[in-house]
């Protein structure tokens, strides 16, 4: 697979995975005062039918990719750092 193919490989699994986190959180949604000619738009690009754990696993997939091509470690520089940020997010207080 050559750099152009992985890139927009990662570019379509971006777009299905922001696209499920659109359709599956309508707080989001609702939020966005185009959201109707947004989620035409997206529909016509992904297939919304697909399983959100398919469309994560195809990200994470290209992200190993490119943490191999670009020699990051993806369980020291990446994983425990997405943790870390994971776990000090839940302890931040929610602002309404």
């Amino acid at each position: 697979m050559n750099n152009a193919m992985i890139k927009e490989a990662a570019m379509a699994a971006e777009l299905a995975l922001k696209a499920h986190v659109l359709t599956s959180t309508p707080e989001i949604l609702a939020e966005v005062p185009e959201r109707d000619g947004i989620m035409e738009q997206i529909a016509d690009l992904v297939d919304l039918t697909e399983a959100p754990e398919d469309a994560v696993c195809s990200l994470v997939t290209d992200l190993l990719h490119y943490c191999e091509r670009e020699k990051i470690d993806w369980t020291q520089e990446v994983l425990a750092r997405a943790w870390k940020d994971f776990r000090s997010e839940r302890m931040k207080p929610e602002i309404r």
